[in-house]
């Protein structure tokens, strides 16, 4: 029910984005409108319930490129899958039978997104994913910026349009129950809102336990050979 409906007067654009923004923190339905997702609280972990030392960034040890395998040592660890990526071209590794192959792969190890033809002429599969360590205390903003990390590689090859997506979630083992509970679904929902924005749906994924939380994701999409840059 919209605010002017229950107290019977008019209301302006901006009380109608705070009545929004004030649906958003509490998990009301619909998409969130961009003024509202600006008028969003701020993260006050006592607000819900948690110790109010509580910190995201706290259930990992590492940030930012820190997470990172430095570039000269990934090309030499990728040399095999290179090489048996050659050997197989023509046979199946496990019948050793020759195996019909729908065109040449366009994409190179190391690339932002994978392209891959399809069986249709003309058309291509871009899919890429990634995942990040927390990086701000605030799981909902975490969620937005973790969707936002995947979907980058997409837009780095000129990609601005994404078919799908699906969420990865890797939940502490060192947090609580309460903090579980709360978190998770506040981090799954600022996911699910970036996707939103970017026109696009989050269609499954896969949550676990892990010693550090983990947050990243898939997005795919098919692509004209002009809808993308090598």
């Amino acid at each position: 029910m919209a605010p002017e409906a229950r107290t019977g007067t008019p209301v302006t654009n901006a009380s109608r984005d705070a009545f929004a923004a004030v649906q958003l923190e509490i998990g009301g339905a619909g998409a969130p409108t961009v003024a509202a997702l600006a008028l969003r609280r701020p993260f006050e972990p006592s607000s819900h319930g948690l110790d109010p030392s509580f910190r995201l960034t706290r259930f990992s040890d590492l940030k930012g490129r820190g997470c990172k395998v430095p570039q000269e040592v990934l090309g030499r660890l990728l040399d095999g899958l290179t090489a048996d990526e050659a050997a197989s071209a023509d046979h199946d590794p496990l019948f050793h039978v020759a195996i019909p192959r729908h065109g040449k792969c366009e994409h190179w190890i190391g690339m932002d997104a994978a392209i891959t033809p399809l069986r249709a002429a003309g058309l291509s599969l871009v899919q890429t994913t990634d995942f990040i360590y927390p990086l701000v205390d605030d799981p909902y903003m975490m969620g937005k910026i973790a969707c936002a990390n995947v979907l980058s590689d997409l837009y780095a090859l000129g990609v601005t349009d994404c078919d799908n997506m699906l969420m990865l979630l890797a939940v502490s083992t060192k947090m609580t129950e309460r903090e579980r509970d709360v978190v998770t679904p506040m981090i799954m929902r600022g996911f699910k809102d970036s996707a939103m924005e970017a026109g696009t749906m989050v269609s499954g994924g896969q949550t676990v336990v892990n010693p550090w939380c983990t947050i990243g994701g898939v997005a795919t999409t098919v692509a004209q050979p002009t809808e993308y840059i090598m």
